[in-house]
């Protein structure tokens, strides 16, 4: 422990002190030779345990004292002020010394700690990434076991018709979540590498509400968890994405349904204050624990981690909601409920005009599957995917509805199809290992319509999409992300080609 300043300064200067003190009482027991190294000594020992301020002040008593000294004795001054000369430049180079070993000393301690930091940071990040990657492995491989569970029992053919509908059920829907928990992870892999886009548009956020509330109906109803929306009769208008903005109420939904005990209830709200537009999503649950209160955002955080959790999950969602609120010029809060039960979060955007919603048109996107299609009698569609899963599942799809397909593994195939064929619609995977498909997508709208060109195109979408891909897409009718929606797929296709307007007509 560093003692007080005072201290070492009445140490370092007592101890020069005390050498003149020994000489004179010492007599001629002390030469003078070992007077000046008993001061040089002294001097090294203040420097370093007292430091450089101290060690200074005591070469400089020493000097004072010595001057003193030798003008009792005239006849040894030309002698003593040598002496006395040398003594100071001694000391001033061990003072200087001194100084820089300390402060190496203190840069080695420094390293010290700064090494020992981040040791202790990697084994947390490591300790982090086992827990994230059991996580993941438990929350992917518990859907798999109900797939392939059900699927071995459905193909021995010996279950009744409630039991093989109910397996059926139970497949598509752990299906859909391993699709959204593959999504959150490659969204949060996007964002923790800044490449994460979004459209952004017009839109409202009573749009975005309304459709992820109607979205966690069913777990709400199997959770016996009641949500109760509070929107707004005018529209709460801001500029972002309408998918990702649904995305952040769902994920705010889902998780407030997930940590509300049975018979419960989660309220969604908007409005627009103070030039913010606002949505606020709370529960009665437990509330967050205040000590993971500042982590809660964290990317593959869990307040309960262990193997024993009450609620699974990857610890991602709140990440990604945050990620996506901050790319849309928001922010988010959590807090609890001032009696101290419940979580409540808070997003605020900024808000525009009602009339903003008019000025530019929107992109149509695609949300709720449809239950039903018209036919696609003779509706010729090209199948460019270089699966051949993909491209039988989608020929049988289309083919059922009525329409004429031909399915392709290669660009060349599909741009000599194109010519020679000339089909109604282009379908197309994106996916290409070698992206030849980008050529194959660029040709659909440079070649002539005398040649098979210009016709409507839908995309295929993987996750991951670049602003290439983006460009490109730009000329595409729809682009289906998957997986994909067997009767979404089918309707679409009836949309572009005009097979969706005739049935209305008629």
């Amino acid at each position: 422990m560093r003692q007080p300043v005072a201290l070492r300064y009445a140490v370092a200067l007592g101890a020069i002190a005390a050498v003149f003190l020994v000489d004179r009482l010492a007599g001629g027991a002390v030469d003078e030779a070992s007077h000046f190294l008993l001061l040089g000594t002294m001097v090294t020992a203040s420097a370093w345990f007292a430091g450089t301020g101290p060690a200074l002040a005591a070469v400089v008593l020493g000097a004072l004292m010595g001057a003193i000294d030798a003008g009792y004795d005239p006849a040894s001054a030309p002698g003593a002020s040598l002496h006395l000369a040398l003594f100071v430049i001694q000391g001033l180079l061990l003072t200087g010394l001194v100084a820089e070993l300390r402060s190496a000393r203190r840069a080695a301690e420094g390293m010290a700690r700064v090494e020992q930091e981040a040791r202790l940071q990697g084994q947390a990040a490591n300790r982090m990434r086992d827990e994230f990657l059991a996580t993941v492995s438990h929350e992917l491989r518990t859907p798999l076991n109900a797939v392939l569970g059900w699927v071995h029992l459905l193909r021995t053919g010996k279950l009744d018709e409630v039991t093989a509908s109910r397996g059926l059920e139970a497949v598509e829907r752990n299906i859909r979540l391993q699709a959204q928990l593959t999504g959150e992870l490659l969204d949060v892999s996007r964002a923790l590498t800044g490449r994460l886009q979004l459209e952004s548009q017009p839109t409202t956020l009573n749009e975005a509400m309304q459709h992820a509330a109607a979205a966690v109906e069913s777990a709400a109803r199997a959770r016996d968890v009641r949500v109760e929306r509070a929107v707004p009769d005018d529209p709460v208008v801001v500029l972002g994405d309408p998918n990702r903005l649904r995305q952040i109420v769902w994920h705010l939904l889902a998780n407030a349904i997930k940590f509300s005990p049975r018979g419960g209830t989660v309220e969604v709200s908007a409005g627009v204050s103070a030039g913010d537009a606002w949505l606020r999503v709370q529960d009665s649950g437990p509330g967050i624990d205040p000590a993971f209160l500042p982590r809660i955002f964290g990317p593959f955080t869990q307040a309960d981690s262990s193997a024993t959790r009450a609620v699974g999950g990857l610890g991602v969602g709140l990440a990604l909601v945050r990620e996506l609120v901050e790319l849309q010029g928001g922010e988010i809060h959590a807090r609890n409920r001032d009696e101290g039960t419940g979580a409540v979060f808070t997003v605020l955007l900024p808000s525009h005009p009602a009339e903003l919603l008019s000025r530019a048109p929107r992109r149509a996107s695609l949300t709720i599957p449809a239950v039903a299609c018209p036919p696609l009698d003779g509706v010729r569609v090209l199948v460019f995917d270089q699966s051949e899963d993909g491209r039988e599942l989608v020929q049988v799809v289309l083919e059922r509805h009525g329409a004429v397909v031909r399915a392709v593994a290669s660009v060349g195939d599909a741009l000599e199809a194109l010519e020679s064929w000339r089909p109604d619609v282009l379908l197309s995977d994106t996916s290409s290992p070698d992206q030849d498909s980008y050529s194959l997508i660029g040709k659909v709208h440079s070649l002539d319509a005398e040649r098979g060109g210009r016709i409507p195109a839908l995309a295929l979408t993987a996750a991951r999409r670049d602003a290439r891909w983006s460009r490109l897409l730009a000329n595409v009718q729809c682009d289906l992300p998957k997986p994909m929606e067997p009767a979404v797929l089918a309707s679409e296709v009836a949309r572009i080609t005009g097979r969706e307007r005739r049935r209305v007509q008629r």
